[in-house]
C-alpha cells in the first residue's frame, strides 16, 4: 500500500427511546463499551470532571480475542443530545461519529467510524488464521515486481473491503446490544 487510505464503517439502528436517553449512554463511554458483544471491558474511565464535554479523555482498557488492548480518547465535538465525536490517542488515530436522529417511533442511532490504513494495521485488523501470514507475505512480495504492483495493490483492496464489513458487522451488533439495553429500560419504566 503506498497511497493512503481510509477504512470507514457504519452501522444504523431504529430504537423505541427518546433521543436524549439514547445520547446519555452513546456519549458516556463508561455506559456504552459494556454493551459491546465484541468485546470484554476490563476498565473504561472519564479522565476529569463530569460530565462528558469537548476535550474529556476517557481511558479504555478491554479483551478482544486473546488480546488486551488499551488507549485513550478524546471527545472533539459533543453537541447534545444529537452528536458526539471522538478521536483516539493512538497511531494512526481513528475517528468514532455518533449520531442521534430524531424519528417518529424515537431515534436513529447510527455510528461511523474511520481510520488510515496503513498494511500493518490491515494485517492486524485481519481474524487470526494461518493464511493470514502467507497471504501477507505474498502481498508484500507484489511491491518488488513492477508489473505485479497492480495485482498487490487489488488485493489490498479487497483485503480492506473485506475487513470493513466484518468491522461493520461487529458495530452492527454492538448497536443492536445498545437498542435492547434502552428498549429494555424504557419498557421497565413504563410497566405500572
Amino acid at each position: 500500500m503506498t497511497r493512503s487510505e481510509r477504512l470507514i464503517f457504519s452501522a444504523t439502528v431504529e430504537i423505541r427511546a427518546a433521543p436524549a436517553e439514547v445520547f446519555a449512554v452513546v456519549s458516556d463511554l463508561r455506559r456504552k463499551a459494556p454493551l459491546n458483544p465484541n468485546i470484554q471491558v476490563i476498565r473504561v474511565e472519564l479522565e476529569g470532571e463530569e460530565p462528558v464535554r469537548e476535550g474529556s479523555v476517557f481511558y479504555h482498557r478491554f479483551h478482544r480475542g486473546a488480546r488486551i488492548l488499551e488507549y485513550r480518547s478524546r471527545c472533539v465535538r459533543l453537541v447534545a443530545p444529537w452528536l458526539v465525536e471522538s478521536r483516539s490517542e493512538t497511531g494512526p488515530p481513528f475517528v468514532v461519529r455518533v449520531t442521534v436522529e430524531s424519528i417518529s417511533t424515537g431515534c436513529r442511532l447510527t455510528q461511523q467510524e474511520e481510520v488510515e490504513v496503513t498494511a500493518e494495521l490491515l494485517d492486524a485488523l485481519e481474524p487470526p488464521t494461518t493464511e493470514v501470514r502467507p497471504f501477507r507475505d505474498s502481498v508484500n512480495l507484489f511491491a518488488l515486481f513492477p508489473s505485479a504492483r497492480p495485482l498487490g495493490v487489488e488485493i489490498r483492496t479487497f483485503q480492506c473491503e473485506r475487513v470493513a464489513r466484518r468491522l461493520a458487522g461487529e458495530l452492527q451488533s454492538w448497536l443492536d446490544g445498545i437498542r435492547a439495553h434502552l428498549e429494555e429500560a424504557t419498557l421497565l419504566a413504563e410497566w405500572p
